[in-house]
């Protein structure tokens, strides 16, 4: 019987819009750390011909990726930064903290990314769309220009978008998830867009299956770049290459997850790409 009982005080509490913790479903839902850093690594090396070791993670978050980075190889080192103290906290205890040692090779700044940093680093990511909050032209190339001061001398900048024909129009699309054993639904909501000047508001939605929901656990007001602005910019900003990453199909025309150097592609409803500039 006190084993019973000891079980059932163990039992996690049942997945609702009041149990949840929105970072652990973010994380969830949104991102692999895992198949994130096998990309970058396996696109930095055919571009320098050598392995990445140093990492700046900008507007970092939970940390997760920097989390991830360290564990892959013990000569490894990241810091992310983020302007959020709340978030780099959480991202400290839940992410950091169940590293051990590694967790010495990961700083967390809370400082703006608008800054030039050191030490220089081989690689810069600014991933999952996040300076898509810079809507005006000199305020990203002011970034840009930063990012740029702030890598070694062959060092790497990489950026992730979004586009095509459905990436403007109004939206709600939802996913299956899974944390912890528990189910859960992804809500992707594309609330307002603006065709004069890319104005874009976006909310995260998680719904649960006792039916209830956590509305806008994140929201996002940003400007939807196209690759050629955000390339031209880079190369205003002084790299002296930036290309498009597009993601290979199989025979069957399904996503493959590995992504290569294009230069013209099909436009398609919607589109994740990356973007490597070279300092």
């Amino acid at each position: 019987m006190a084993k019973k009982a000891a079980a059932k005080a163990k039992k996690r509490p049942e997945l609702t819009a009041k149990t949840a913790d929105r970072h652990i479903l973010y994380q969830a839902s949104v991102q692999d750390p895992e198949l994130e850093t096998e990309n970058v690594t396996r696109m930095f090396k055919r571009a320098r011909k050598r392995r990445p070791f140093t990492l700046r993670e900008d507007f970092c978050g939970t940390a997760i990726a920097s989390a991830t980075w360290v564990l892959t190889d013990p000569e490894r080192t990241a810091f992310g930064l983020d302007l959020d103290r709340s978030v780099l906290e959480w991202g400290r205890k839940h992410n950091l903290v169940p590293l051990g040692e590694a967790a010495s090779r990961v700083d967390l700044r809370r400082a703006d990314v608008c800054a030039v940093t050191s030490p220089k680093v081989d690689l810069c990511t600014a991933f999952n769309f996040s300076y898509c909050i810079f809507r005006e032209r000199p305020k990203m190339l002011e970034y840009f220009r930063c990012v740029r001061e702030s890598l070694v001398d062959d060092g790497v900048f990489m950026l992730d978008l979004y586009g095509g024909w459905d990436a403007g129009a109004p939206l709600v699309e939802d996913r299956k998830c899974k944390v912890l054993g528990q189910k859960f639904t992804y809500v992707w909501e594309q609330a307002v867009f603006s065709p004069i000047d890319h104005y874009a508001l976006n909310h995260i939605h998680f719904r649960f299956p006792d039916g209830s929901e956590m509305k806008r656990a994140f929201s996002y007001a940003w400007r939807l770049w196209t690759a050629p602005e955000l390339v031209d910019l880079l190369h205003e900003a002084g790299f002296t290459q930036a290309r498009v990453w597009w993601e290979d199909e199989d025979a069957d025309g399904e996503s493959t997850g590995r992504f290569r150097p294009r230069k013209k592609a099909e436009n398609q409803a919607g589109f994740i790409a990356y973007i490597l500039a070279e300092k």
